[in-house]
Order: C-alpha cells, then sequence, then structure tokens
C-alpha cells in the first residue's frame, strides 16, 4: 500500500483534491491532504470573510504547515499542484517523501519566464510592498489563469466551487531565499506534469523545472493550469497513481 499526500496550490484549500482522494483510496491506497493556514472549509463562506492569518502567511509557512501534517513514511510519494508542486521540492530537498510528482509547478527562487502570458498571469499578486493585503481572485482573472481551456461557464464553476482568497507573502516568499532550492539537493524520484496552454506555468518552465532535477517530463495536451480539476482529471489521477506506485515498491 502507498501514501499520497495531495498538496493544493494557492487560490485553493484541501477540498478541492477530495475527487482524487476519492479515486485513490479506491484503489486501496491511503490519502492524506495537508491543509494550509488561513484556510476555510466552504469557498463561499471564505470569499464572504477573508480570513485573518492571510496578513501574515508566506512560503515558510506554508512549508512547515503542510510537513506538520505528514508522517515520513517510507512509502509517501507527494503530489502538489502549482505552489504545491514547489512544496514539493521544498520537502523533498529536505529528505521528506519517497518520490514526489509536482504538477504545472512554481519554480524555485530564479527560475521565471518572460513570456507574456506568464507576466499577466503572475505579476497582479506578486507585489512586495502590500504583502500584507490578502489577494482576492474575481472569476474573471480565475478564467485568465486556471480555466482558459474552458467553456466560460465551467470555468465560473469551478471557481464558485474552489477558489478562495489568498495570502499575498506566498507568492511574494517564493520569489526570495524562501524557496530557494539547490539542483542538487533532490535525490528522490519526481516526475513533472506540464500542462500545453498553462498560464501561470507555461509548460516551457515546467520543462525547465524538470531539466533542473534531471526529473521525468510529461505534458498534457490541451489542458489549462486546472488541470487536477478540468475534465479529464481522471485519467491525470490514474498516471499519477500508476507511477507513484511503481515508484516506491520498484
Amino acid at each position: 500500500m502507498t501514501t499520497f499526500a495531495l498538496i493544493h496550490g494557492m487560490y485553493m484549500n484541501s477540498s478541492s483534491w477530495d475527487p482524487w482522494a476519492e479515486r485513490i483510496r479506491a484503489a486501496g491506497h491511503d490519502v492524506v491532504v495537508p491543509e494550509w493556514p488561513g484556510r476555510v472549509a466552504d469557498p463561499a463562506q471564505a470569499r464572504a470573510v477573508v480570513h485573518p492569518d492571510l496578513r501574515a502567511l508566506d512560503y515558510t509557512g506554508v512549508v512547515k504547515a503542510v510537513r506538520s501534517q505528514l508522517t515520513h513514511k517510507e512509502d509517501l510519494v507527494l503530489v502538489g499542484h502549482s505552489i504545491g508542486g514547489l512544496v514539493v521540492q521544498s520537502l523533498l530537498a529536505d529528505g521528506v517523501g519517497a518520490a514526489g510528482v509536482a504538477l504545472s509547478p512554481a519554480p524555485p527562487t530564479g527560475m521565471l519566464s518572460l513570456r507574456p502570458d506568464f507576466l499577466r498571469a503572475n505579476l497582479p499578486h506578486t507585489a512586495f510592498f502590500i504583502r500584507s493585503r490578502p489577494l482576492e481572485m474575481d472569476a474573471d482573472r480565475w478564467s485568465y489563469c486556471f480555466g482558459n481551456t474552458l467553456p466560460r461557464e465551467q470555468s465560473d464553476a469551478l471557481w464558485a466551487q474552489i477558489c478562495v482568497p489568498e495570502a499575498r507573502g506566498i507568492p511574494v516568499g517564493s520569489l526570495t531565499g524562501q524557496a530557494k532550492i539547490s539542483k542538487a539537493s533532490i535525490n528522490a524520484p519526481l516526475l513533472v506534469v506540464g500542462a500545453e496552454h498553462d498560464h501561470l506555468i507555461p509548460p516551457s518552465l515546467s520543462r525547465r523545472v524538470a531539466k533542473r532535477y534531471s526529473a521525468e517530463y510529461r505534458e498534457r495536451a490541451g489542458a489549462a493550469h486546472l488541470l487536477c480539476s478540468e475534465p479529464g482529471w481522471e485519467s491525470l489521477a490514474d498516471e499519477v497513481l500508476k507511477w507513484g506506485v511503481q515508484t516506491v515498491e520498484s
């Protein structure tokens, strides 16, 4: 039996992984879904009243919170999306986890893209001088950043279902030494999955992350940043499940 830790990204909470957790458990494996600080279970309630902890939360705080909810099992596979994929990199570098899967992962400090879509998607949430002001993403911006391959009504439905306010200190912190990761520090197996039409993390950047660690790289054709929740997520979940089990049992 393999244990999978599902680590969500920004603007989400642990409930965004519910379909994955159900599918992995149905296949006979254990699942833990760490929650970040400042989360409220109901996204609509979270959007109505922004949690005060989001004013001080940074990237280091997220990594510490996730680590505190994990056990050091020999069969632990870390799976992270976006900034959650960066958390996977940080944890593997610290010797936590037997293997990792980074889905459209945020890069470590020093790796950026100059693509116009990347800059348009990322610059609004990286303002250093207002880092204590929480971020709130409306449905229009969600559609561009997360659901750009989906019909607008599907994107809006996913926004209502899983989008929550976020701490600006997380993306700001990820640009500093908080997310500095030596390329030689990750020795565990790592799979990086990019998304063909991702605005937040273009596939070219995902490929660079994989190359940095000499990791395996795969790419989801037709997918956007919301590859974990958009239609067709089941095949991605099964692919990750198969890779994780085979990797830790080999």
